[in-house]
């Protein structure tokens, strides 16, 4: 999860790593930002799923950045650190999902996580590929390359076909831990695998993609794993 953290205090920038690494463990990833003005000169779009705004801040407060950023992006979670209901009502203005209340605790960080929905977060989050349009991660099925191509296959509308390396896009793909190389020129996303033998996986769209021998055991392992995990988070796909 893609959090920035705009605050003043570089002490609650430190506790909030704290607490979201215990929550979140390493997909948490942190950006921190001193002032609302250095984390407006590099905003864009979908940089982030959540922003956590400081709304006592010199110069531009939290409430004028979360305007700013309300601009150009109308779905990116906005929390604001204070230590005052002052803004509440203003806070509504600009669709902010919590008001996280110092001094920071794990509890309260924990209650503003499951408030903002993680499970629906991770489902809307999105990469911008290399032609510049962007896609729902967790709409590629699987992705393929052939002769300079390489295609995403998705669950919904057309195939998507680039030319690109597979290279490039398990850059892009592979740092998330459901997408995974069973074998040569094949990346698969393991939340749309309906079943697995010793040298296939079936897929959501009845798809069979091979598993190279030489990586049976990484890829069972790393299978395993995933299952595992989403056992642990309740089942959920």
């Amino acid at each position: 999860m893609r959090i920035a953290i705009v605050d003043d205090d570089i002490r609650m920038y430190e506790c909030l790593q704290t607490y979201f690494g215990e929550l979140l463990g390493s997909s948490a990833e942190l950006t921190y930002f001193k002032s609302g003005e250095d984390f407006l000169q590099t905003w864009q779009p979908d940089a982030f799923e959540l922003i956590v705004l400081d709304i006592f801040m010199d110069k531009l407060t939290g409430m004028d950045v979360a305007r700013e950023i309300r601009k150009t992006d109308s779905d990116v979670r906005i929390a604001f650190g204070t230590t005052s209901n002052e803004f509440a009502s203003e806070s509504y203005e600009v669709n902010a999902c919590y008001y996280l209340h110092k001094p920071f605790d794990r509890e309260r960080v924990k209650a503003m996580l499951d408030r903002i929905d993680l499970a629906q977060v991770e489902k809307e989050r999105t990469i911008q590929l290399p032609d510049g349009k962007s896609v729902v991660l967790r709409d590629i099925i699987y992705a393929d390359y052939a002769a300079h191509y390489t295609t995403l296959h998705c669950k919904y509308g057309k195939d998507i076909i680039l030319r690109a390396n597979l290279s490039e896009i398990e850059a892009l793909l592979c740092g998330y831990p459901y997408f995974f190389i069973p074998s040569k020129g094949l990346i698969i996303n393991f939340h749309e695998v309906d079943a697995q033998n010793a040298d296939t996986f079936t897929m959501s769209n009845g798809s069979l993609i091979p598993i190279s021998r030489r990586k049976a055991k990484e890829v069972t392992d790393a299978y395993s794993s995933f299952l595992f995990e989403q056992l642990r988070k309740g089942g959920k796909r």
